[in-house]
């Protein structure tokens, strides 16, 4: 028959087609393949793998970060205890997160959502500072953001500082807030309430007006130990 359709012509093609297709799929989709590598493994891919574990893991709502005046703090008491960096990953360590005389430096946590460290440091008598930090591949150091929680008592006066990493407006983009303030025998005095957003990626800046008004100041409120 003169317009018979010739099957096994259309069926090899058809295979060749698809065929082609999965090896190209299987292909890009292949571990470790930078096209395909989501932002935030790209960046972090020279941290050592050892070192990294030392921070656990959490995908952040809204997380409460404050500091403490203990010098040996234990994790069901205080939940930034976090775990002793030794020696051997002092390396790993940037300026601003380095061990003193004071005290030594803790990992904490790393944030689901562009690997953010948080660690506590030293502060004036303990190591009651809570700082946030990032992974630079250029040094293959932890480098530190900001400074996020910090306790600090003189007798019966405290200099205290809470923040909070939340996404404001949802757009899987961290927002910092921070409230400071003196307090005297429970009286509260020269607070400071800011809000601060990424324009890029591990860099705060003030926030704009409109993401700073989806944090009303009564939902954050200063951690007091009861």
């Amino acid at each position: 028959m003169k317009n018979a359709i010739k099957w096994p012509s259309y069926v090899a093609i058809a295979m060749f087609a698809l065929l082609f297709y999965c090896c190209g799929k299987n292909e890009a989709n292949a571990p470790g393949t930078q096209q395909n590598m989501p932002m935030t493994d790209a960046m972090h891919q020279h941290i050592d793998t050892t070192f990294r574990n030392h921070f656990e893991e959490v995908n952040v709502v809204k997380m409460h970060l404050f500091g403490t005046n203990e010098a040996d703090p234990k994790q069901d008491d205080y939940p930034y205890a976090g775990k002793i960096i030794e020696e051997d990953f002092m390396k790993y360590l940037g300026d601003g997160l380095q061990p003193n005389e004071i005290g030594s430096v803790y990992a904490c946590y790393r944030t689901e959502v562009y690997n953010f460290y948080i660690l506590r440091v030293p502060g004036k008598y303990a190591s009651s500072n809570l700082v946030l930090a990032k992974w630079d591949n250029a040094t293959s150091k932890l480098v530190k953001v900001t400074d996020l929680a910090n306790l600090q008592c003189d007798e019966d006066v405290c200099q205290q500082q809470d923040a909070w990493l939340t996404d404001l407006d949802d757009d899987r983009v961290l927002d910092l807030v921070t409230r400071s303030a003196t307090i005297n025998k429970g009286a509260v005095s020269d607070e400071k309430f800011m809000v601060y957003a990424q324009p890029s990626e591990g860099s705060f800046t003030k926030a704009p007006d409109s993401l700073a008004m989806l944090a009303p100041q009564t939902s954050y409120v200063l951690y007091h130990k009861m």
